[in-house]
């Protein structure tokens, strides 16, 4: 292994240039002495050991012999269908068939498998690996210009981990430490057939015999995997941009509302107007033209009031007043 610079980008987009070391005796040591602090730190907070991590799971119902059968089974079936195409000898389209089934299957296992991983990262060594891995990436992360460690302290790394370019770097050190090939994923059986006879492009995505992007019923489909289509034949030919348009599963075309985000189809961005019996349009008034007619018809009241002359009010007489008339 040999030390090498990287460069990615930081949250504002900003590059930033970091040099990984390669570790050595004393970075090891450190990450050592680290391990050691998180695994008694995880015992003392009530963490359990992987050994008894099992026992857990299948107390709580995470980890019980159907599962394992489940497991046992996902495995079987990846095999199978990796002897499958390794071996050849049947038809092109179904073997095609086969892959993709691979890929789906390989999938689903991950996510099978996802409860249990997270259990075991949070089992006492489980945490203790992470805080020992940590430390590594901190002390081999370095500032080109110094060479010195970019985070003097795990806390200061640890507010910075969510950075893509600190993502980044701690990938690289992952495949430099433990060998990881980040060329796993063009190694798988599936991946390989669907490479050698061009049914996916570099990056693994499934292409159409004339270099579209499809999915895995053969539509056609853009980067972010909507549907598309386009207007003429000359424009899918060239993947003309401009004769390019999105599509609902039906091929009706479909754009994007900018306010929410959502899709409609076209033919439902102006509503028709209602009929009535006759078969005329029936005019609704809109609730703010209702509430200006009522304001006008407000104002024209109280303009009426105010001009029309109001009756002197007959002053109210006394009894002192009523018995001096009648003496």
């Amino acid at each position: 292994m040999t030390d090498r610079i990287i460069e990615s980008k930081n949250k504002d987009g900003q590059v930033v240039s970091v040099k990984l070391k390669t570790p050595g005796p004393q970075e090891y040591r450190d990450s050592q002495i680290e391990y050691n602090r998180a695994f008694r730190s995880a015992l003392d907070s009530g963490a359990l050991l992987r050994q008894k991590l099992s026992e857990y799971m299948s107390e709580q119902g995470i980890w019980s012999d159907e599962k394992q059968l489940q497991n046992d089974k996902f495995i079987a079936d990846i095999t199978s269908r990796e002897e499958k195409l390794k071996a050849g000898g049947i038809k092109l389209s179904e073997a095609k068939q086969i892959a993709l089934e691979l890929r789906e299957v390989r999938a689903e296992f991950r996510d099978f498998l996802a409860e249990r991983n997270s259990l075991d990262q949070n089992s006492a060594e489980g945490q203790a690996d992470n805080a020992r891995f940590s430390e590594l990436v901190r002390l081999c992360m370095l500032n080109p210009k110094t060479s010195q460690p970019f985070h003097p302290t795990q806390a200061d790394y640890d507010e910075s981990s969510d950075q893509p370019w600190v993502i980044k770097a701690a990938g690289e050190l992952a495949g430099m430490i433990y060998g990881l090939d980040p060329n796993y994923d063009n190694k798988l059986e599936e991946n390989k057939f669907l490479k050698e006879f061009e049914f996916v492009n570099e990056d693994l995505r499934l292409v159409s015999d004339d270099g579209h992007l499809v999915d895995t019923e053969g539509n056609l489909i853009d980067e972010n995997h909507r549907f598309i289509a386009y207007r003429t034949e000359e424009g899918r030919k060239n993947q003309d941009p401009e004769e390019c348009y999105h599509v609902n599963r039906d091929g009706e075309e479909v754009i994007k509302i900018e306010e929410d985000g959502s899709w409609v189809k076209l033919s439902l961005t102006e509503r028709k107007p209602f009929l009535d019996d006759d078969g005329e349009p029936v005019i609704v008034a809109k609730k703010e033209d209702a509430e200006e007619e009522k304001d006008l018809v407000s104002e024209d009241k109280v303009a009426v009031e105010e001009s029309t002359p109001k009756p002197k009010r007959k002053r109210k007489t006394t009894k002192k007043e009523t018995d001096s008339e009648t003496s």
